[in-house]
């Protein structure tokens, strides 16, 4: 099946410019060409009526499983979990989202239900469960009364698979290695403390170098990487010399970090919306605690972005970090606002495009989508693409309404169209 864009410019992802006045190709799932296209070789064409097509959006920090807050979630069945998990990953899809990076939730069975065409959604690179220590991040467990006897882990929560416990250097490997085998794309580490958590303040330094370097070993033997909830500066230092390539938040930075991270091609995941809505407590959460560390949170993640413009840290990507309900994941879009005002409008569409494509690369053979390029419009890439109307370069505005999305295409199949 071969489609022609006509009428088109074309925003690819990188450049700061507009490629003018071209056609593209797509053939089945992949854009092969981009220019002056003969139209008699189409079976289909589509007139973009002058619009921009741009990449499909990426986020590389979602939580589709985590549709509530987390005392919620511990009473819901597997299958109740399932089946909200897949209305927010169709709702993902139609805000413009083609990819998303899942980094605690077990996701398989909903990645595999998308891809073979039984459920609507963004193409899904999973984690699938969040590994740290016990009484770490992922150790969420609602109160001291729960137990955890053996492999027996008492939260609910823990139980459908978005948190793992392991501890010390042959648990961790292990740990890693399950998550290989369920077809994780990349490993999930807590390298410290949590917001949302309860007993975990957020200084803590969880996992020693060596548990850290045996979840980066067991990832590298794989292909992969290590990506890590992590908020301090110290557990930062600790888990770049560990080797982890991905932080996620990175909130509480110092010079030195920031340039361990510029030196290393670390990459960073902020999440300045979500921070923005903590730090004025516009997110229920459980208890005086946790309301306290977020706010902290959310107003330091705002000055590590200038330590982030100060050593010009590139290897930014776009991430939401929202759990909760329907109405909290509705908010995605916003992020691109706030990226923006907090860099630039490039800055903001790289992020959610070709950076999103570049992080992803790291997962080599682990990836699951290796046939084509994704976040740009180049030739080899997946046809996954918006058709904006508008110009995403002179502000992220007309991107983050919906209703100038004109069409959304993943992998070739055109899922709205209302040009």
């Amino acid at each position: 099946m071969k489609k022609v864009i006509i009428n088109t410019n074309v925003f690819n992802g990188v450049d700061d410019k507009l490629i003018e006045n071209v056609s593209i190709l797509i053939e089945d799932n992949l854009i092969v060409e981009i220019g002056d296209i003969d139209l008699s070789v189409a079976d289909e064409v589509i007139d973009a009526k002058g619009g921009t097509v741009m990449p499909g959006l990426i986020d590389a920090h979602v939580h589709i499983t985590l549709s509530a807050p987390f005392n919620v979630i511990d009473t819901m069945t597997r299958e109740e979990v399932a089946i909200r998990s897949a209305k927010i990953s169709e709702e993902m899809l139609m805000r413009g989202f083609t990819t998303i990076r899942d980094v605690a939730g077990n996701t398989l069975g909903l990645k595999t239900s998308i891809d073979n065409g039984y459920a609507l959604g963004p193409r899904i690179l999973p984690s699938m469960a969040a590994i740290s220590q016990t009484s770490g991040h992922s150790d969420y467990r609602q109160n001291r009364a729960q137990e955890r006897k053996g492999d027996h882990e008492d939260s609910p929560m823990m139980k459908l698979g978005a948190m793992k416990v392991a501890d010390g250097r042959a648990e961790v490997l292990k740990a890693v290695r399950e998550q290989l085998f369920m077809g994780a794309s990349q490993i999930k580490i807590m390298a410290g403390g949590g917001a949302s958590s309860t007993f975990d303040p957020l200084d803590t330094l969880q996992y020693t170098l060596d548990e850290m370097k045996a979840a980066v070993e067991a990832a590298s033997d794989y292909g992969t990487y290590v990506a890590a909830h992590i908020h301090t500066a110290d557990a930062m230092r600790r888990a770049a010399e560990a080797g982890v390539m991905s932080f996620e938040h990175a909130t509480i930075m110092d010079d030195d970090i920031a340039q361990t991270i510029k030196e290393k091609g670390i990459w960073v995941i902020p999440s300045y919306f979500t921070s923005s809505l903590i730090a004025e407590r516009k997110i229920p959460l459980p208890n005086e605690e946790t309301y306290r560390k977020t706010e902290r949170v959310g107003k330091a993640m705002f000055h590590s972005a200038e330590l982030i413009k100060k050593y010009d840290i590139q290897n930014l990507a776009f991430g939401t970090d929202c759990v909760g309900e329907k109405d909290v994941h509705a908010t995605q879009l916003n992020e691109l606002a706030a990226i923006e005002q907090t860099f630039d409008t490039i800055t903001a569409l790289r992020m959610a495009t070709s950076n999103c494509g570049r992080l992803f690369e790291m997962s080599t053979y682990q990836h699951p989508y290796p046939q084509g390029k994704l976040g740009q419009i180049v030739e080899g890439a997946y046809a996954d693409l918006l058709i904006i109307d508008g110009n995403p370069l002179n502000g992220v505005d007309c991107v983050m309404n919906c209703d100038r999305q004109k069409i959304i295409m993943k992998d070739g199949v055109v899922y709205k169209n209302t040009l």
